[in-house]
């Protein structure tokens, strides 16, 4: 095997490693934040993801073994994978507006279920602590840092400002993280296509 097929191949390797601890992470994430996707979503990503990882993993085991077949199916499915990814990751930057954290915080505010968001978000009211003031209610143990009634320990912003700084952020981690996988797929794929014909070349080598 030539030199430069060497080096590919451990490219290759160690790529799609990397592709597959990149899914990995995502499934882990998407645990993470799936309270705050849609069903469809969460299950759409999990499926995505695992396909991910068991082309990654198959990506590895043809690279090590030397497998014609096996390298060509990667690539073929590495190829399926990140057409449709393209399509649907512009279909979200452009059409996908971040979750609205008012809607969200006013549905918990008049169903007085605010506790978990402002543990969770480490916020007070809606506003502020002061929504609480106005309505001649104590401030809840759930607007302090451990629970503690503390006036140090208070949270000072609302709970509509960060929902929705985190929905954002959530929405700029996921284009990021759908790119970063695109890419790492498509690379993976020309990596696989070379290898594909390098190791069909050298075994016909082997014949004569």
């Amino acid at each position: 095997m030539g030199c430069a097929t060497t080096s590919v191949k451990i490219t290759s390797i160690v790529l799609n490693a990397i592709l597959g601890l990149l899914a990995v992470g995502a499934i882990g994430w998407i645990a993470f934040n799936a309270d705050t996707e849609t069903e469809e979503f969460v299950i759409a990503a999990y499926i995505t993801c695992s396909v991910i990882l068991v082309f990654a993993l198959l990506g590895i085991f043809a690279a090590i073994r030397e497998s014609v077949a096996l390298t060509a199916t990667s690539a073929v499915f590495l190829l399926i994978l990140a057409i449709p990814q393209i399509v649907s990751t512009c279909m979200f930057l452009h059409q996908y507006e971040a979750k609205s954290g008012q809607e969200v915080v006013e549905l918990a505010w008049q169903a007085n279920n605010m506790d978990g968001l402002q543990q969770k978000h480490e916020c007070c009211g809606k506003s502020s602590a002061q929504d609480y003031i106005h309505l001649n209610q104590v401030i809840p143990p759930s607007c302090y840092a451990d629970l503690k009634p503390d006036p140090d320990h208070l949270y000072l912003e609302g709970c509509i400002e960060k929902l929705q700084s985190f929905y954002e952020s959530d929405k700029l981690r996921f284009i990021i993280v759908s790119w970063v996988l695109v890419a790492f797929e498509l690379i993976c794929f020309a990596l696989a296509v070379f290898l594909a014909i390098s190791f069909k070349n050298k075994q016909r080598r082997m014949e004569f």
